[in-house]
């Protein structure tokens, strides 16, 4: 009982400080607000808890069938890397360069105007789940599958808790993301965001050049 225990405990653990580290839903949170800052407060936390459940879903079924479905089709785990960074790229991109305090009457316009749901896309694949979340979550299925030690349902049952409860805490922050920057005001949450956009191309280069580091080096 104790080692059944233990291994749903350590799994849980292990999936969990790894997705956050890479998810940083705090950090995040300022892109959510940033991309979300046109609809109005109500309808941006209902975004936000549908995000975290599109991810736990998204990565959920990426820990069970990702490696499977990446086989059958012969995408390589670099080939997502590449992909996925340069996604995020062009959203990082499109936020820099994003007036910084659009019209009262233009924000309602465009909310009203828009029939497109960037719930899923892109606020969920990738800004949230994006390539690197997916990279971890196979690789943390094939560490269960790979040690011999451990009760595979019982980890299985660990990692995903893991996963779901680190969406709960993308939603919690993602949902009071408003608050958390009202403080900083305007100018402040500007600047935040202007910064978190310049680390996210920072970090879609990273994505894209261990993709293609991957790439050139299976060649030899």
């Amino acid at each position: 009982m104790y080692s059944l225990f233990y291994d749903v405990y350590h799994n849980f653990t292990y999936t969990f400080i790894s997705l956050f580290s890479i998810l940083n839903p705090i950090g995040m949170s300022a892109v959510f607000l940033a991309m979300t800052q046109n609809y109005p407060a109500q309808q941006r936390r209902q975004m936000a808890w549908r995000v975290a459940l599109y991810g736990a879903v998204l990565l959920t079924t990426v820990f069970f069938l990702g490696s499977y479905i990446l086989n059958f089709f012969g995408i390589s785990m670099a080939s997502l890397q590449i992909a996925g960074g340069l996604l995020i790229f062009a959203t990082a991109w499109q936020m820099l360069n994003a007036p910084a305090t659009p019209n009262e009457q233009e924000a309602i316009s465009s909310v009203e105007q828009s029939s497109n749901d960037i719930t899923f896309f892109p606020l969920t694949m990738p800004i949230t789940a994006g390539a690197g979340a997916m990279a971890v979550t196979v690789a943390l299925a094939a560490n269960i599958n790979l040690d011999a030690d451990q009760n595979n349902l019982v980890s299985y049952l660990g990692a995903t808790l893991g996963i779901i409860a680190v969406f709960i805490l993308v939603g919690i922050c993602y949902a009071l993301a408003d608050r958390i920057f009202l403080k900083l005001g305007k100018t402040g949450t500007n600047v935040v965001t202007r910064l978190t956009a310049f680390i996210l191309l920072a970090i879609s280069v990273g994505i894209v050049w261990s993709g293609l580091r991957t790439l050139i080096l299976s060649l030899h």
